[in-house]
């Protein structure tokens, strides 16, 4: 039996995954201006690269995970009317955090969303479990581009380039607080994802749905509340 197509298959795959990854970096860091839904194409492909080579279950995993973090990543669009980036950025940092800015019922939609998100990029991570050190490269580079789309939406401050006028002091703080903040979803995805992982199927799948089903009644109370 010929090795081609699985070969073709599993090139597809890490085409997918590090095209995708590449292109919501360079969204989400601030190099390329665009809108929200850009990096978001990003880790759909990289979730498609994903689903590529592992079995349904994990492929369903996989889909549903994304599905709630694009969800929750939408409601904190929807919260402030845009889909910008570099605008969902300024309003933050003008007027503070998606997580924090009242009225408290539309906080609270946003952390429960947030919350959410975090279970299901947990999810999304350990679908499939990263193998050898290329695996685990790639594994943390597509955690980190989710990590920064949760934290660009829901709590990152402006990226401060192309602002000669601006302080030094202020660069270098807004964005060490933007990685270090990212760096944090990043780790909590990837230590929650190891007891996660021992989970049967049905459980995690469980954990799936309701990461969806709280996303879309944050997103119902953000509606009503606009």
């Amino acid at each position: 039996m010929s090795l081609a197509p699985e070969r073709s298959l599993a090139a597809l795959a890490v085409a997918a995954r590090v095209g995708g990854t590449v292109l919501a970096l360079g969204f989400l860091v601030g190099l390329v201006g665009g809108p929200l839904v850009a990096p978001l194409g990003g880790l759909a492909l990289v979730t498609l690269g994903r689903a590529l080579r592992i079995e349904r279950g994990g492929q369903i995993l996989a889909a549903l995970g994304f599905a709630a973090i694009a969800g929750a990543v939408g409601v904190s669009a929807l919260r402030w009317g845009t889909l910008d980036l570099a605008e969902l950025r300024a309003v933050q940092a003008v007027l503070g955090p998606t997580l924090a800015v009242g009225p408290e019922q539309v906080a609270g939609a946003a952390i429960a969303a947030a919350v959410a998100a975090w279970v299901a990029l947990v999810l999304w991570v350990g679908a499939p479990p990263p193998r050898g050190a290329a695996g685990w490269l790639g594994a943390a580079c597509e955690t980190l581009a989710a990590a920064l789309a949760l934290v660009t939406a829901f709590w990152g401050p402006k990226l401060l380039f192309d602002s000669p006028e601006i302080p030094t002091s202020e660069v270098v703080a807004s964005a060490g607080a933007w990685a270090g903040a990212a760096a944090a979803v990043m780790l909590a995805a990837a230590l929650g994802a190891w007891p996660v992982r021992r989970l049967g199927l049905r459980s995690r799948a469980g954990l799936a749905g309701m990461s969806l089903v709280t996303v879309a009644v944050a997103f119902g109370i953000v509606v009503s509340s606009a």
